[in-house]
């Protein structure tokens, strides 16, 4: 799992340290990766921790533009250590004084600055006067398994000319027609100056016999030969030819005529200044400084926080609605798992919402603990549910935004993809069920990357949104993170050339679509809601305080008043986000409902018995109504209804056990014994006032009810049981715990002094009890490594190890549930019903991070 070698590390070392205290912040703050749990204490264990493959995917993929992926991709083709003149000639950049600042230098400069930045690509010291040589972490590298399409990576030619000795040297400067005087020293020099003249190279290639030509045609597209037709040629002519003028090398030495056998025992390549002239006068590897020519509108702070407004409110009514939908009538999955359409679409009817908002809605709550499966096929509000109604609408949102924002998927993707269910003809038919369970990296990184490539549009700009919305996202992802996936569940990439727009724009739209839903992204522009989605807080709770902070300053202030409107029914209208204590009134005496931009509560005779179910009376509805109303006094249709509900409430009782109905009001009770809606009752006239039903209690209640009676139940004392039904709630999830004081985020800068200031003499920290026991039998592993594992086994976390019982390839594990027991740790991993054994002895690395 550790591609990093410990000169590898030291010299990383070497090069934080010329950072110094900033530039190391700032890594960190970039980097946060290597900074989990347990905290590193020297910067040995910051560079192992940089140079591990995890990390280094997740820094490509989220924080290198395309001019850094280029560079990247040109350094990984070219030998290690590079130099700076060879990487700037692969690219076609000049570094000569005085060009133009359109040629590209001033990029090759700040890409490699990035580089460095980041830690990915640092200098290696250099002899006094010369130019260092550039290091590239080797994960990096191992991104690319063909940079630039070829086989092997180049080999400098400077090396291929210092081992020339003798009859060769002088024979290859007398077939390339150059003098031979002086020292070899000299004479090295004469032949690597001509093979840095791309023009003089071609002209020499160009006079070439034609099995010649073949050969370095093919060594220019693929720089390999083994296993090719022309390696396995009887003909050697054009090798020898080649050769002879030492425009071939195998691996790091020179090759001479005739030494070239039948089967192509040595590979032969191209050094890299021949193949950078041969592919002139284009440059060898693509370089596109300059960001895509995107149509931009201009756009002011307030145009942006109206619109994030809106939608903010917008979504946070709809979340409410639909949440109450499932909290009454809880979803009930399908036996594969998901919530099936035939249940969406019984909430997006309830709801009065679109399909893709009662996704969102769903797999938003979900993540934040809000839903959750009682194993019994049926998903119902847990305890965190009870606890989010009750926050502040800012708080509500930052808790949904976030979870979307770290979710491992898109909510809104309905169609079949393939890697959730196998091959294209494994996928099932018709829509993705909601709440399926399916993870996929690439979902995370592209969101991350779709919120980075817009803000790097810059101050009071926003993209054209009269025209192609999406295809201009597709353009600024390609340039700002082209290591993002822009398909989160396809290996489709937007690099080199190799675009497929169609299927770039197709896989962002409910990206975009999730993020105006949110009010994430509004108007072809970042809303300022966006920034603290952004951050890379290792601890969820400061994140989510700041974007409370942030949703704050963007919505409306709480409403705590309704308008009550009587056009056709009786409807309580709130404008915005309604406070905690107004939308819990409401939902007691109304049904709630959804309409752009403002919330509804429809207030009906069955609404209003739900309240005087619960004991409470007219006069003292009046007064709950009369305290939220932004009136003096209530429409006197609301004051009728709810006069004429309490009135009709209890008019008839219902008694157990032999489901007796009685009524002083005997017409009352002819009328219901002769109704016909009731026929299924068989009620029998006892006397004027008294009916009974062989049928029991509940069932006549619901039945009276339906027929639009308004009865009650009674109590065998004659008091009337009040109906106060404890809500339905997940057993397995505790109540969140009191909120306390905000996490304080670290200090990166006193971090790096720290840091800096750690020498390799200082005291090593004596070990913890389970690094003790580790240390006796895990032999393979580093004292990082030992950390890593013993804070994965004393704080229960799961963790990704390498094991190699023998000698083959180390397989790789994601174990949780660790129980120690040396020489053995038994754990569980993934895909297993059972308890597996690990030797500590073969555990070869411990990687606790998150996969990248």
């Amino acid at each position: 799992m550790s591609d990093s070698s410990p000169s590898a590390g030291d010299q990383l070392c070497d090069h934080l340290c010329t950072l110094g205290p900033r530039g190391l912040a700032q890594l960190l703050a970039e980097r946060r990766d290597a900074l989990t749990e347990p905290r590193p204490r020297t910067l040995n264990e910051i560079a192992e921790r940089l140079l591990r493959p995890g990390s280094v995917e997740r820094a490509a993929a989220q924080l290198l533009s395309l001019p850094c992926v280029e560079v990247a991709e040109a350094l990984a083709a070219l030998p290690s250590p590079c130099p700076r003149s060879l990487l700037a000639s692969m690219l076609g950049v000049s570094l000569e004084s005085g060009t133009p600042v359109g040629d590209g230098g001033a990029a090759l400069d700040q890409a490699l600055g990035r580089l460095s930045a980041l830690g990915l690509v640092w200098v290696r010291d250099a002899a006094p006067g010369e130019p260092g040589n550039l290091i590239m972490a080797e994960a990096l590298r191992e991104l690319w398994t063909s940079p630039l399409d070829l086989i092997n990576r180049l080999t400098g030619f400077e090396t291929v000319v210092e081992n020339l000795r003798g009859d060769a040297l002088t024979s290859a400067l007398d077939a390339l027609a150059l003098t031979t005087e002086g020292s070899e020293s000299e004479q090295r020099a004469v032949l690597l100056a001509h093979h840095r003249d791309g023009q003089r190279v071609r002209n020499v290639v160009a006079q070439a016999p034609a099995s010649a030509q073949q050969l370095l045609k093919h060594l220019r597209q693929y720089n390999s030969t083994t296993y090719s037709s022309i390696s396995l040629s009887s003909d050697h002519e054009g090798q020898d030819w080649a050769a002879e003028r030492a425009l071939l090398s195998s691996k790091d030495r020179p090759l001479s005529p005739g030494s070239f056998s039948f089967f192509g025992g040595r590979e032969t390549q191209l050094p890299a200044e021949v193949l950078i002239a041969m592919r002139g006068p284009e440059p060898a590897a693509p370089f596109h400084p300059q960001p895509p020519q995107i149509p931009l509108t201009a756009v002011t702070g307030q145009q942006l926080a109206e619109a994030a407004s809106a939608a903010a409110v917008t979504f946070l009514a709809q979340a409410a609605t639909v949440l109450l939908t499932c909290v009454q009538q809880p979803p009930v999955l399908l036996k594969d798992g998901g919530i099936g359409t035939r249940e969406l679409t019984r909430i997006t009817k309830a709801t009065g919402c679109m399909p893709a908002t009662v996704r969102l809605v769903l797999e938003c709550a979900h993540a934040a603990g809000l839903l959750a499966n009682d194993g019994q096929q049926r998903i119902l509000a847990t305890t965190g549910y009870d606890a989010w109604t009750a926050r502040e609408p800012a708080e509500q949102y930052a808790q949904l935004a976030l979870a979307w924002r770290t979710m491992r998927f898109t909510p809104t993707r309905t169609t079949s993809i393939a890697t959730r269910y196998g091959t294209d003809r494994d996928a099932p038919d018709g829509p993705t069920p909601a709440l399926a369970q399916v993870e996929c990296d690439g979902c995370l990184a592209t969101r991350a990357a779709l919120m980075d490539s817009a803000a790097a549009l810059g101050p009071q700009q926003a993209l054209d949104t009269t025209g192609d919305l999406l295809g201009a996202f597709a353009d600024l992802l390609a340039w700002h993170r082209p290591r993002a996936r822009f398909c989160a569940c396809t290996d489709k990439f937007s690099y080199r050339g190799e675009r497929d727009r169609d299927h770039e724009k197709a896989a962002l739209a409910p990206l975009v679509r999730e993020a105006e839903l949110l009010g994430v992204l509004v108007r072809g522009a970042l809303s300022p809601l966006a920034p603290a989605l952004r951050h890379h807080h290792a601890d969820p709770a400061l994140q989510e305080t700041e974007l409370a902070a942030g949703a704050q300053q963007v919505l409306p202030p709480p409403a705590e008043t309704a308008r009550f409107q009587t056009d056709r029914d009786v409807t309580a209208v709130v404008d915005g986000v309604s406070s905690p204590r107004l939308a819990a009134l409401l939902d007691q005496l109304a049904d709630r409902a959804v309409r752009h931009p403002a919330s509804l509560w429809h207030i009906t005779p069955a609404s209003l018995r739900r309240a005087l179910d619960t004991g409470h009376t007219a006069d003292e509805l009046l007064h709950t109504l009369r305290s939220i109303a932004d009136t003096a006094v209530l429409p006197e249709q609301l004051t009728g209804l709810v006069r004429d509900a309490a009135d009709a409430h209890g008019r008839v009782r219902l008694t157990t056990p032999a489901s007796l109905l009685h009524s002083t009001d005997t017409a009352l009770i002819a009328e219901i014994a002769a109704s016909g809606r009731l026929a299924s009752l068989s009620l029998r006239l006892l006397a004027p006032t008294v009916l009974t039903s062989p049928l029991p209690g509940d069932t006549v209640l619901t039945a009276l009810r339906d027929a639009g009676y308004a009865p009650v139940h009674e109590q065998h004392d004659g008091s009337i049981r009040l109906a106060r039904p404890a809500p339905d709630r997940h057993p397995l999830l505790p109540a969140p715990p009191a909120s306390g004081p905000p996490p304080q985020a670290p200090d990166l800068a006193h971090l790096a002094e720290g840091l800096l200031s750690t020498t390799a003499d200082q005291t090593v920290p004596q070990l913890s009890p389970t690094e003790q026991v580790l240390a006796r039998d895990a032999q393979h592993l580093d004292p990082p490594a030992l950390r890593r594992l013993a804070h994965v086994i004393d704080n229960a976390l799961e963790a990704a190890i390498a094991y190699g019982p023998g000698k083959g390839a180390p397989t790789t594990h994601t174990l949780h549930s660790l129980e120690l027991d040396p020489p053995y740790l038994y754990a569980w991993t993934d895909g297993d019903d059972e308890v597996n054994t690990f030797h500590l002895s073969h555990i070869r690395d411990v990687d606790a991070e998150a996969p990248a």
